[in-house]
């Protein structure tokens, strides 16, 4: 395995402007790749990282930053559908629109990207 394994390979991190997101795209950043990071905000995003605006429980807005990642590198490679929240709350106290929500970010979010 090469050092810069993804040289010349775009990669997409949603998720990507902070914790498990952030570390992978540094992770992809240092074996060669372009990342671009998609997240609901992108302004602390450090100089190497390219940062899309991004919503992963909206399908118009992530194909829209997929569309917007292609149309700036000229094609994409790697996909990590790694965005995710946690509920807010108990088990107990929340309702169902709360599970509904963390569902739909962290399930179908995750479809929406890879789709």
């Amino acid at each position: 395995m090469s050092a810069l394994e993804f040289e010349g390979m775009v990669a997409v991190v949603s998720g990507g402007a902070s914790g498990i997101g952030l570390a992978t795209a540094h992770r992809l950043t240092e074996l060669g790749a372009t990342v671009a990071c998609l997240d609901l905000s992108i302004d602390a995003l450090p100089s190497d990282l390219h940062g899309f605006r991004c919503d992963v429980s909206d399908s118009e807005t992530v194909m829209r930053s997929i569309d917007d990642v292609v149309s700036r590198f000229g094609r994409l490679d790697i996909v990590v559908a790694n965005a995710g929240i946690g509920a807010q709350g108990t088990v107990e106290d929340n309702d169902d629109a709360e599970w509904a929500r963390v569902f739909d970010v962290n399930v179908f979010g995750m479809a929406r990207l890879i789709r």
